[in-house]
């Protein structure tokens, strides 16, 4: 993060834009932790079924571990990324030249690649998280045993899938934004994208805390 380097900055496109390919990966390893956690509780359930009860006590700890501290960091993103972000406004600008440098489209190009990885990471485990519960449930009719899945859980998917898609319009439509701008020889920061992305990851973020509850 760029407020414990304390380095010197300047309003320039790469950097913007490197910035928001850091907290893409940053949110990328925090839902991939997340999902990790809820994969984990529901591994009890099938550790459970076949009598491994010797696991079971370090998939639960996990579970404790990737959950509610997880979704502590990521609430924690919204702070760091405005405080990030206020830090760069506040540097000299560039002139019109630097922006118009043919680099700023490839550093707008890799970072529409991170949203579209940042997207598809999180779209995954919405279709793991889903594929574990038919797994559990066919798993309870050929044992035929009954396995509860917490019912909280089964909506989480649908929420995963959902926002690893937006997050990849989100990010393809910064990228036309920052073509588009660089083309007329300037260079302003979304932030009506970043509100309105960072609006929706807060409701996502919200129901995912409910889910837990």
């Amino acid at each position: 993060m760029l407020l414990l380097k304390h380095l010197p900055t300047v309003r320039e496109p790469r950097l913007y834009l490197s910035m928001e390919r850091t907290y893409l990966a940053y949110l990328k390893f925090l839902f991939i932790a997340f999902g990790t956690g809820i994969i984990s509780e529901k591994m009890t359930l099938l550790l459970a079924a076949l009598h491994f009860y010797e696991l079971v006590p370090f998939f639960q700890d996990l579970y404790r571990l990737l959950t509610w501290p997880v979704l502590v960091l990521l609430f924690m993103i919204f702070y760091f990324f405005v405080r990030d972000l206020r830090y760069i406004n506040r540097g000299s600008p560039v002139t019109s030249k630097e922006i118009q440098d043919p680099r700023i489209y490839f550093s707008a190009e890799r970072t529409f690649l991170s949203w579209i990885r940042t997207g598809i990471s999180i779209v995954i485990f919405g279709f793991i998280m889903e594929k574990f519960d038919f797994f559990l449930t066919k798993l309870a009719l050929m044992m035929h045993r009954i396995i509860t899945l917490k019912a909280s859980f089964s909506g989480m998917d649908e929420i995963f899938l959902a926002l690893g898609i937006i997050s990849i319009a989100v990010g393809l439509v910064g990228f036309l934004l920052t073509v588009h701008q660089v083309d007329q020889g300037a260079y302003y920061p979304h932030h009506k994208l970043y509100g309105i992305y960072g609006l929706i990851l807060l409701v996502c973020l919200s129901l995912l805390s409910y889910f837990l509850v």
